[in-house]
């Protein structure tokens, strides 16, 4: 009998190329049979020579006979349609570099190997909902034309889509039960992965969108992190919880941030961030670490009402408020607030009502330039206002510590009305451009009130 002549296809693997920790070679060789009088197989032939057809029930009986290899790098398909396949063991599935023209389905599809899809590019959508996979899931620099849906499917090894690209990414309830890498990916429009569940860490940081993120409700068991990600929409993050800390450093989120009941177990960590519309924490539980926007441009309201702080504090240093109230109704913060240096624009009020500090409150050369309303406000130690500006100061404070108002400039009226200060008090050098209502305050150690200077109507 004549033996089949070996399809003579080979793909070189370039030194860019993530070839993984199996060592693969920088050579690899087709081991299918050439077909049709061609010196190739019927997956490395070009497609318009193929019949869509036929290659789909090539691919379908390679992959599920045991004694075929489940290998096609660097082939070109008109499509792939393996929904509902089960191989018949835990070989990888391998399309590194393929081509196809028009989509990927793998809806229903069992898989207990690996699956390689590094450097597929894709001209229309991969469907990968309700994908059962056991193995690993690679999809480094995968390009996709139009959405990517991974809904309801299940990764129990770790899945890595460094690099990708997709117009649209839907991987609503989806597990990743050993974590998920959506690193330096570019994605025209959403990405939502609303209600998932990621076992192990979940990297989105340095990705491009176009649209919104949404991972509402979803379940993070180890750390997340959004670092340097830019985001032309919003953000939705309202009922998740994570549970090793949340990163949202260098984060610009055009749109609005929605993290209302948001619940994280290891601070967050968003120094630098940018957010140009309202920021709506409302809710959030942060537990064992800081929560820290410092350098944090804020260009819309900000809300922090009835959220609890139970790590080191929560931290505004150096922020900007641009447009809108910054809002800390009922706040409870275990350690230390603080907006030293922060700068808040004239239509920025801050308001700190009904809250309880931990620790001290902190804001040495802040620079208020509308209204500082505090009202119903316990702080276990100091308050240090020294060397701020302030527009309208409401000051309804009961302070352990004590009270550092040195150098602070108030340029409209300031009433220290229910104020109680249990240590010291210090108002060296502060300057009031209207009479201060000291009377109704209650200053229980000493007064240091040294070259304070009052500006009335008319003169001093």
């Amino acid at each position: 009998m004549e033996r089949t002549a070996r399809c003579t296809y080979e793909h070189v693997f370039d030194a860019a190329d993530e070839t993984g920790a199996d060592e693969s070679p920088s050579v690899w060789r087709c081991p299918h049979p050439a077909s049709g009088g061609s010196d190739r197989c019927l997956f490395h032939r070009p497609a318009e020579e193929t019949r869509s057809g036929a290659v789909t029930e090539a691919l379908r009986e390679a992959v599920e006979d045991d004694a075929r290899p489940s290998a096609f790098v660097g082939a070109a398909f008109e499509r792939i349609d393996l929904a509902g396949v089960t191989p018949p063991s835990d070989a990888s599935l391998d399309f590194r570099g393929a081509m196809v023209k028009s989509d990927i389905d793998l809806r229903d599809a069992t898989l207990d190997g690996a699956l390689r899809l590094d450097r597929v590019s894709v001209g229309g959508a991969v469907c990968m909902q309700r994908l059962d996979a056991s193995g690993a899931v690679s999809c480094r620099h995968l390009q996709i034309g139009d959405r990517w849906v991974l809904c309801e499917a299940r990764f129990d090894e770790r899945f890595d889509a460094t690099a990708f690209s997709a117009e649209t990414v839907v991987a609503t309830a989806a597990r990743f039960e050993a974590g998920a890498t959506f690193r330096k990916g570019v994605v025209d429009d959403d990405v939502s992965v609303a209600e998932a569940r990621f076992g192990g860490p979940a990297w989105f940081s340095h990705t491009r969108l176009g649209g919104r993120l949404d991972f509402g409700n979803a379940a993070f068991d180890r750390r997340l992190s959004l670092a340097h990600c830019r985001v032309r929409g919003s953000v939705v993050a309202a009922s998740a919880t994570v549970d090793d800390g949340l990163s949202l450093e260098h984060l610009t989120v055009e749109g609005e941030l929605d993290a209302a009941r948001l619940t994280v177990d290891g601070g967050i960590d968003a120094t630098t961030a940018a957010f140009g519309g309202r920021v709506d924490c409302t809710g959030l539980t942060a537990r064992d670490g800081a929560v820290d926007f410092t350098h944090c441009a804020f260009g819309g309201p900000v809300y922090f009402d009835n959220a609890s702080v139970e790590g080191r504090g929560l931290r505004f240093r150096s922020a900007r408020f641009e447009s809108g109230p910054a809002s800390f109704v009922r706040v409870a913060v275990d350690g230390g607030l603080e907006l030293s240096d922060a700068v808040c624009s004239a239509e920025s009020p801050v308001r700190l009502v009904e809250a309880a500090v931990g620790e001290s409150v902190i804001c040495d050369h802040a620079r208020f330039g509308d209204e500082l309303f505090c009202s119903g406000v316990r702080v276990a130690r100091d308050v240090d206002l020294s060397d701020c500006t302030v527009g309208s100061l409401t000051f309804g404070v009961e302070i352990g510590g004590r009270l550092d108002f040195a150098h602070a400039h108030v340029t409209d009226a300031a009433a220290f009305g229910d104020t109680v200060v249990h240590g010291p008090a210090r108002f060296t050098s502060a300057r009031f451009d209207a009479d201060p209502t000291l009377a109704e305050a209650t200053l229980d150690d000493t007064v240091a009130a040294y070259d304070v200077t009052v500006e009335r109507a008319g003169g001093r």
